[in-house]
């Protein structure tokens, strides 16, 4: 295991450090982003096409689910088939969180308004916020107790039990969850290979340390370090992916100018090829680097990386991100849903917000209310069609990793990224049990 400290390491004689030939352990790979890549960007269609195509296929997942929880007993109706009062139903639409401090354009226009600009919030969460359910063609206000309404956000598709009163309020008794989709039976390897994943590299900092840090992680992935057994464990790291904040990092609230990208360019530029001299490397945008900012993002420009692109084992892709690597099915993001999430609910921590994701099979459900993403028209890209068997999410306050297992024998290792010009501190995942590990470097 590649963090296993020997007793009797100080007994180790010196031909442990002579120099040895060692080639890199390969493993199969295979792009699964292909729905990112090909998203339609016709910005002339309105965004309530996105909102459409994500209930339509969430009603082909959901209503089985709700067969199999209440049975056939219940009609399921849409809200403009609801017309006996009090008679208990089940409807399918998607959640909209009316938010008394949710950022709104004309509270922008301070000085028209003749309102004195308030502070910048960082968390959108009051007591009064309330939940309405959309299809189609209208919308109902929901109340009851089945649904916290601090801990769901804006666009999440559900199932909902219960009746409309006199009023025109729906009253929730139960609900109901697409649930984390069937994941395909985990291979077993009979020996280690692990995945390194890191985030916020923030390479237009001009910090020494930071500098520094990138070094011994290159170092390190080098195999310049270490025992010869130590560097044969090393060789076993079959890929490592960045997941976002390569130029800046979303800690660093300076904005990235034209002369910073270019002044970093080389430098990233250079780290990349390095990498990729060594590993297969999978680079991943974020929102803060030279990319689109709506999500999917693309990968980044060629140009930016002309020595890297010499290497085949160097990947530009997208933001998110899915492949599938030994078999293993990897997705993760640069962490601006889960981010968002957190600003909208009192989900206060990330991993508790990507559990979330995995109950409601979206990864970004605030897209495109809050965070901005191109209005696809014939499909949501961001429903979760495979569940993973390795699901991060990049630039984290802190470093945290746990197992979700769901109800029908899903096993997912969850990651937390934090941001590597901060923390100094990378994961490793061993695909062969999917334990996760963290690393410091400084």
């Amino acid at each position: 295991m590649l963090f296993k400290v020997e007793p009797n390491f100080s007994e180790k004689v010196a031909n442990d450090f002579l120099p040895v030939e060692l080639e890199r352990q390969t493993v199969d790979y295979v792009d699964s982003s292909k729905r990112f890549y090909q998203v339609s960007r016709d910005f002339s269609r309105q965004y309530a096409h996105i909102y459409s195509a994500r209930l339509n296929e969430y009603r082909n997942v959901i209503i089985p689910i709700v067969r199999k929880k209440w049975s056939s007993h219940y009609k399921i109706l849409k809200l403009c088939e609801l017309r006996e009062k009090n008679e208990k139903c089940i409807v399918i639409g998607t959640i909209f969180k009316l938010q008394e401090l949710k950022p709104s354009i004309l509270r922008e226009l301070s000085e028209q308004l003749e309102i004195i600009p308030q502070p910048a919030r960082t968390h959108f969460v009051h007591d009064n916020d309330s939940l309405v359910l959309e299809d189609e063609l209208q919308r109902i206000k929901l109340i009851g107790d089945s649904i916290d309404v601090h801990q769901v956000v804006t666009g999440v598709v559900c199932a909902v039990l219960g009746s409309e009163d006199e009023d025109g309020v729906f009253t929730i008794e139960d609900v109901c969850w697409a649930g984390c989709n069937i994941q395909k039976p985990l291979p077993k390897l009979s020996n280690d290979r692990y995945i390194v994943l890191l985030s916020g590299l923030n390479m237009a900092s001009k910090k020494a340390d930071n500098l520094f840090s990138l070094h011994l992680l290159l170092e390190w992935l080098s195999g310049i370090s270490g025992t010869s057994q130590y560097q044969e464990e090393l060789s076993k790291i079959v890929r490592v992916i960045i997941a976002g904040g390569v130029f800046a990092s979303h800690s660093d609230e300076n904005i990235l100018s034209e002369s910073d990208v270019i002044a970093s360019a080389e430098a990233a530029d250079a780290f990349a090829a390095a990498v990729s001299s060594v590993a297969p490397l999978d680079l991943m945008p974020g929102c803060k680097d030279p990319s689109g900012i709506m999500l999917p993002q693309k990968p980044f420009h060629y140009c930016l990386f002309p020595k890297a692109i010499e290497y085949k084992s160097f990947h530009r892709v997208s933001n998110p991100y899915e492949c599938d690597i030994a078999g293993f099915t990897c997705l993760g993001t640069s962490g601006e849903p889960i981010k968002d999430i957190m600003r909208y609910s009192n989900v206060n921590n990330a991993l508790d917000a990507m559990r979330s994701t995995l109950k409601w099979r979206h990864m970004a459900p605030t897209c495109p209310d809050t965070v901005p993403c191109t209005p696809c028209v014939d499909t949501d890209p961001f429903i979760i069609q495979n569940c993973p068997a390795i699901y991060f999410s990049g630039n984290c306050e802190e470093f945290v990793t746990d197992v979700y297992k769901g109800d029908e024998g899903q096993y997912v290792r969850l990651v937390c990224l934090p941001d590597f010009s901060v923390s100094k501190t990378m994961a490793v995942v061993n695909l062969q049990n999917l334990e996760c590990y963290s690393m410091k470097f400084s």
